[in-house]
């Protein structure tokens, strides 16, 4: 039986909460991993400080729209994550759920331009039916795709639809956002690509990353304006 609630001593560093204001924190349910997402109560309670209490927290959440990614969610242990775009329609702002270079999942506020998409990484690809192929993206989604498309390439959702919109491919020049390792919140310009290692140039800083933590963010510019000011 899954956890109903977990120990926030025990919660994982890259939450944006208190440790000892209470003993128990919900436990999220979706397809981020712990450490990048959290509850929905939790962003809007310890995150942004839009409730004071959980109770306070449900009755918003039966009451007023609070959408991620454009679809309305009264689940308060509906996880939001990586990348998502929370909006709270009552105050009119959108925020994107990021890593900062402290390794903490943050909300960076973001236009209502910018709110309608999001940025996946795609983490693998597989023969469907009548040759199709489908690709695994880090959210937990499947989304049909085509050869062009590889692991480690980043799609540009139109959400709430979740249509690709641009196809960014993981390639020499390209811009990156690190979501993991020592420079974690980063961002850069990708200069090689050798097996696992990425070599980029941060500033004038050029650094080594793992192509697991490599978010390629867009071709000649970052298509997620808010990656920049994390």
């Amino acid at each position: 039986m899954a956890k109903k609630h977990l120990k926030r001593v025990a919660a994982p560093s890259t939450w944006m909460i208190g440790r000892k204001e209470s003993r128990f924190i919900a436990m999220p349910h979706g397809s981020y991993s712990l450490e990048h997402g959290m509850p929905l109560i939790a962003v809007l309670k310890d995150v942004l400080n839009l409730v004071s209490t959980r109770k306070e927290g449900k009755r918003v959440l039966n009451s007023k729209e609070i959408l991620v990614n454009g679809i309305r969610k009264k689940d308060e242990k509906f996880m939001i994550g990586l990348m998502d775009v929370l909006t709270v329609k009552e105050i009119g702002k959108s925020y994107r759920m990021l890593l900062n270079r402290n390794n903490v999942l943050v909300l960076a506020p973001v236009s209502e331009t910018e709110s309608g998409i999001k940025l996946c990484k795609i983490t693998g690809k597989s023969a469907i039916n009548k040759g199709k192929l489908q690709l695994s993206l880090n959210d937990g989604r499947s989304i049909i795709g085509s050869n062009e498309h590889r692991t480690g390439d980043s799609l540009v959702l139109e959400m709430p639809a979740g249509k690709i919109k641009h196809h960014l491919k993981l390639e020499k020049g390209c811009h990156a956002y690190l979501i993991g390792g020592s420079n974690v919140g980063r961002n850069g310009i990708v200069e090689n690509i050798s097996g696992d290692k990425v070599t980029i140039k941060i500033g004038d800083n050029v650094v080594e990353a793992a192509r697991r933590f490599v978010l390629v963010t867009g071709s000649d510019k970052p298509v997620i304006k808010s990656v920049v000011s994390v």
